[in-house]
């Protein structure tokens, strides 16, 4: 199915080749020179104005440029937003199955699924992976795979810092992404970039290429591709129970035996951006994106002695009979190898005009999937023996948005400098999330599952489920849809020439939770032009998606105490376990969100803004905690068909487990002025977030670690300060990146540690050959500062060097050489 989707796609790209294109979508920029402030440049995210700028907006605006993006020596979206959005945060994660590759991001604190990403102003669809992940503020969201955006094709991006749920509808909580695409019409890039970390590993090959073609005298296509290649990174030590398996003489030990460290990928990436002018008053627009991405990363090491590897099991039902043990394979134990590879496949059209009476319209559909295909090797099924695979394809995964939009504004003149923007709109989309059932032997209960043993008369047996990720069942599996309409109206304007104004409302109704109205106030006063006010207060709300209220899951994670592997399972909340322990059904968040701010411009060159935010979030749908199973209730799991049941020490459940306030205070000054002869900008960009917890139910109150780590778990000072000079020929980055101290929580006092505050430079020096080539040379974190040292002897026993959730990463100083062709 996903490859007659990519098909379909990729067809659609090639019609728009041959017949169409447009220069009159509204979409931000391609790029901007660098003498001109961006400040300046008109909005079209958080408003249905087409005159406004961000210095002039109602509501904080972000807005970086294409060429920003690029000039950079990361080659993940994802890690590019880290430096550039001080409230954003995201970490680089290691063993905890699909997050790996699809990796979750954090705004102002809150999970990735309460911030709505847009392309071209039109909504991304989610990611397939459900992030079962323990890490606890985005354990059990479900957000939008940002990696299958390339830099290369973004023009302008613009990030609201504030809720839009009354103007785009769920998740639009933190803020909202919105990427816009390159549009030029002629001309091209292409950019060469190897880097490697200061330890000799990590290589970093990346290749990116722009092209942009006319389409008659009233059109474009704008083509960006991109290819990756990553080496994994090692930064742990070797497990101290492995070296002595070693100092033993024990043969077949891995060395390390669990890697800690990024994991090996690869990816290939495709957007196509078009539009033509039909006519002086209507234009036609399609733009569409094809990815491909794999990745491969470690698992925990199985011990020969303490895992299941050790247990002794007959072969027989006679006393005395023939035995065996996986240690007859694995003498030293193994390490599974976890896999990935993602698809991801969109595409958008539409038709946009205006009317003699002023009217506009934009009529639009858009079919977005993602789809995750798992894969493990060096593992096997217990269960089955010692003829079980070594190799398994657990299951696939996959989400599917269809959308159709109708956007209409109106001006109204009120005798006002300019008229009110009256605008509304229709939507519908449906969504739809699947789990394809895993090959027989990663799911199969095998006949060493659960048997007497002849010689002790007690009940033994083996785990079920190719070990370290089982595979999907037929029970697990299925397809689960759900669609929803909606309807908006919304004001906004100048009253006078001080005071702007926006009024906002939006009724949504879903198939299978109801509906929800929000609504949003905003408004501007300038004093003067260098002074000015601004604020809002807004509802807002994200439905529980398909996936969240279907999907089931296993995993093994450390005890934090004893730092033993415990297997752990997620399952629906609808399942008759998940209610035993006080699962319900999910029903939406609901957020109530205001804030302030000021703006100050002594002059078009300086830009300094300071905005105050408090977003209240009820009914938070995560991961509950973990309850404990007796031998009875793990029984009870078996029987219902959940791979692994009876191996299951603990469990948890998607819920609506608690409320949320988040508050905090954004600061972003912007300084340009003239150096040397070239042009330079001064950026100092800083965030406070603090989130707690005000409401907790009974499924997540308990667990310690879970409630402190929500409130803890990311730093709450970030910021940076960034300088940027760009001369005829020489030109110069400098940014340093601040993260204040966190805490990774246990179980109890004994298990914490808290991570210290840690600032990291980057640095980069370029030259212009001639108008056409430029050469770079540049270094992230060039000082080599790593995270604090793991202290714990239980995360120690594990292999862990240093902390393995810091905010900054753990692999330390990384160089980059990089070659630009402009053409």
């Amino acid at each position: 199915m996903t490859r007659l989707y990519a098909g379909a796609a990729l067809g659609a790209f090639a019609i728009a080749l041959q017949a169409s294109p447009t220069m009159a979508q509204e979409a931000p920029a391609a790029a901007q020179s660098s003498d001109e402030p961006r400040q300046s440049e008109i909005i079209v995210t958080g408003t249905r104005r087409s005159d406004l700028t961000a210095a002039d907006a109602a509501l904080p605006i972000d807005i970086i440029s294409g060429d920003d993006l690029i000039e950079k020596g990361a080659s993940d979206m994802n890690d590019l937003l880290r430096t550039e959005v001080p409230s954003l945060n995201i970490q680089r994660l290691v063993s905890n199955d699909g997050a790996v590759f699809t990796r979750p991001f954090s705004l102002r604190g809150l999970p990735p699924d309460q911030t709505l990403v847009l392309v071209n102003g039109k909504r991304r669809h989610r990611g397939a992976t459900v992030q079962f992940t323990n890490v606890p503020y985005i354990r059990g969201s479900q957000g939008p795979d940002l990696a299958a955006i390339p830099s290369i094709a973004v023009g302008q991006l613009e990030v609201l810092r504030d809720g839009a749920s009354a103007l785009y509808g769920s998740d639009a909580i933190a803020g909202v992404l919105n990427f816009g695409l390159r549009r030029d019409r002629e001309g091209g890039i292409l950019i060469a970039r190897y880097g490697q970390y200061y330890e000799g590993d990590g290589q970093d090959f990346l290749v990116q290429g722009n092209l942009g073609l006319p389409f008659t005298d009233m059109g474009f296509v704008n083509i960006s591709g991109e290819y990756v290649n990553s080496d994994t990174t090692s930064r742990g030590i070797q497990r101290p129970d492995a070296q002595a398996l070693i100092n033993a003489g024990v043969q077949g030990v891995p060395v390390p035996a669990q890697r800690w460290g990024n994991p090996k990928t690869e990816a290939a990436r495709i957007f196509v951006n078009a539009g033509l002018e039909l006519s002086d008053n209507m234009d036609f627009y399609t733009f569409g994106n094809y990815s491909w991405s794999k990745g491969t990363t470690a698992f925990f090491y199985r011990n020969p002695n303490t895992t299941f590897i050790a247990t002794s099991i007959p072969t027989t039902n006679v006393a005395g009979g023939p035995r065996f043990s996986f240690r007859q394979n694995y003498p030293g134990g193994f390490t599974p190898d976890f896999g990935a590879t993602i698809t991801d496949a969109a595409l958008a059209a539409g038709l946009k005009g205006e009317f003699g009476s002023g009217l506009t319209y934009d009529v639009s559909a858009s079919y977005g999937q993602n789809h995750a295909s798992y894969r493990i090797d060096n593992t096997v099924n217990p269960s089955l023996g010692l003829t079980s695979p070594t190799s398994f394809k657990p299951g696939q995964l996959e989400q599917r948005e269809l959308a159709f939009n109708l956007d209409l504004t109106y001006p109204i003149n009120i005798g006002a400098a300019d008229p009110l923007t009256l605008a509304g709109g229709l939507e519908y989309r449906k969504e739809t999330y699947e789990i394809t059932v895993g090959d027989l032997a990663s799911w199969q209960v095998g006949p060493f599952a659960s048997l007497i043993d002849p010689d002790t008369g007690l009940r033994t047996g083996l785990p079920v489920g190719s070990n370290g990720f089982p595979g999907f069942s037929p029970i697990q599996a299925g397809e689960f849809s759900r669609s929803n309409w909606a309807a908006y109206t919304s004001l906004e304007g100048n009253l006078t020439d001080a005071f702007q104004m926006g009024l906002a409302g939006r009724y949504e109704n879903y198939s299978d939770f109801g509906s929800r109205f929000t609504w949003k106030v905003s408004g501007r006063y300038d004093f003067s032009d260098v002074f000015a006010v601004r604020g809002s207060v807004n509802t807002g709300f994200r439905a529980p998606t398909p996936g969240q209220s279907n999907a089931s899951q296993v995993q093994t994670n450390i005890d934090s105490v004893t730092g033993a592997p415990l297997t752990s399972g997620i399952i629906a909340p609808n399942n008759p376990v998940a209610q035993f322990f006080g699962a319900t059904p999910l029903k939406p968040e609901k957020s109530f969100n205001f804030a302030g701010g000021i703006v100050i411009k002594p002059s078009s060159a300086i830009t300094f803004t300071l905005d105050y935010f408090n977003i209240k979030v009820e009914d938070r749908i995560a991961v509950s905690g973990n309850f404990n199973l007796t031998a009875a209730q793990r029984a009870q799991l078996a029987a219902l068909g959940i791979p692994g049941g009876d191996s299951f020490q603990q469990v948890s459940f998607f819920t609506n487990s608690f409320d949320s306030r988040t508050q905090g205070v954004d600061a972003v000054l912007t300084i340009r002025f003239d150096l040397a002869g070239g042009k330079a900008t001064l950026g100092l960009n800083g965030n406070y977030t603090k989130t707690d917890v005000i409401k907790a139910s009974p499924v997540i109150s308990a667990d310690r670690e879970r409630l402190l780590e929500l409130e803890g778990f990311v730093p709450k000072w970030k910021g940076n300060a960034s300088f940027n000079y760009e001369g005829d020929r020489f030109g110069f980055i400098a940014r340093v990146n601040y993260y204040g101290k966190w805490t990774d929580y246990g179980a109890n006092l004994a298990a914490d540690q808290t991570g210290g505050a840690e600032v990291l430079v980057d640095l980069e020096a370029s030259y212009k050959i001639n108008d056409m080539f430029k050469i770079a040379i540049g270094g992230e974190n060039v000082f080599d500062n790593f995270p604090d040292v793991e202290a714990r002897q239980s995360q120690i026993n594990n292999g862990i060097r240093y902390l393995r959730f810091a905010p900054t990463g753990f692999n330390g100083g990384f160089w980059y050489l990089r070659g630009t062709a402009k053409f």
